[in-house]
């Protein structure tokens, strides 16, 4: 009974890794330790080709120790290559040989048992290619992730290529601005998904102002009230575009209210506080910072000393005061300063 028992519990660890891991690295290392520890293996061979780069990820488990290795073929002994080859799956009294392939070649597993642990029976052997097939499937769901990020990636970039173009108030810096995000997210201890969905805001956070009249936009003397009216129109048109795309729904309410005020006099519903996403605090001053160091088209850029005043009288007003403290501290970091100079 316990041996069944081991058997649906380690369904259940296939399904949860494919489910929750983030990285590839992460999924396959989980796997890895699932077949030495179901099949009390003294040693787990993985190897894994990226079918987009051909790069490969090599893993080995022997006793307490893991070894990872990444690169091209020359990571493979001749053994591991021959394997890789013959895409077929090799059984052995102490040897289990499965090939990851789901239309693509997506690599091999090889699981060796100790001859004092006796051989694989009938039922592990069942069981190690049961497993191998969920393993094989879990694979093709992450290229599959990949290849919709692609997609995502390659529609934020022209997006915002257009953006750049045809909005003049848009001249985002995104090398910058993305490198100046990183350091927040990890100031905040935002998670991997969280800090990217605020690199993919901070792309997208104007592109509502596409549907503006471009006169507007460029227009030098002080908005009126109606034509402010307009303007703040464009965060809630902005998300239009993306509402769609399920990997980057995250991003949508860091677009939707990165122009929110600390004290609750932004826009386009007047949160205060915490009630502002954590991110849209975060891209608010990232996008302030950005406008006044680098200028727009109609307005020249300021002197970091001029900066850091203007943010120091508008924390607690306009930006979070941790935000802002946090955000003062990181752009007197030689390092930042040295790619800001570099980058202006």
């Amino acid at each position: 009974m316990q041996r069944y028992k081991n058997v649906f519990s380690s369904f259940h660890t296939v399904y949860r890794l494919t489910t929750t891991s983030t990285k590839i690295k992460n999924f396959i290392t989980g796997m890895c330790r699932l077949y030495k520890n179901a099949f009390k293996a003294e040693r787990v061979v993985m190897v894994y080709k990226n079918v987009y780069t051909h790069q490969f990820i090599k893993i080995r488990m022997e006793d307490h120790e893991q070894h990872i290795k990444k690169g091209g073929k020359s990571i493979l002994t001749n053994k591991e290559k021959e394997i890789l080859s013959q895409e077929r799956e090799m059984m052995f009294d102490n040897r289990l040989i499965y090939p990851l392939v789901f239309s693509d070649s997506m690599g091999a597993i090889y699981v060796r048992r100790s001859p004092k642990q006796g051989a694989f029976n009938d039922l592990e052997k069942k069981w190690f290619l049961a497993i191998s097939e969920e393993f094989t499937t879990g694979l093709k769901i992450f290229n599959l992730l990949q290849d919709e990020k692609r997609l995502i990636f390659n529609h934020v970039k022209s997006l915002t290529n257009f953006l750049n173009q045809y909005v003049p108030t848009s001249s985002f810096h995104p090398k910058i601005a993305s490198r100046l995000l990183r350091i927040m997210a990890k100031e905040f201890s935002l998670s991997e998904t969280e800090a990217k969905s605020l690199e993919y805001a901070s792309l997208l956070h104007d592109a509502g102002k596409i549907e503006l009249p471009p006169t507007l936009l460029s227009k030098h003397k002080p908005l009126t009230n109606e034509e402010f009216k307009i303007i703040m129109k464009h965060p809630r048109q902005g998300v239009k575009y993306i509402k769609d795309m399920e990997l980057l729904k995250p991003a949508i309410p860091i677009i939707l209210h990165h122009h929110e005020h600390w004290d609750g006099k932004g826009y386009p519903s007047g949160m205060k506080k915490e009630q502002i996403p954590v991110g849209a605090r975060i891209l608010s001053v990232i996008d302030a910072f950005d406008a006044m160091y680098y200028g727009r088209p109609y307005k020249k850029g300021r002197p970091l000393d001029e900066i850091e005043e203007e943010f120091k009288k508008q924390r607690g007003k306009q930006f979070d005061p941790k935000v802002v403290d946090v955000f003062l501290k990181v752009i007197k970091r030689k390092s930042v300063r040295k790619f800001l100079h570099a980058g202006r």
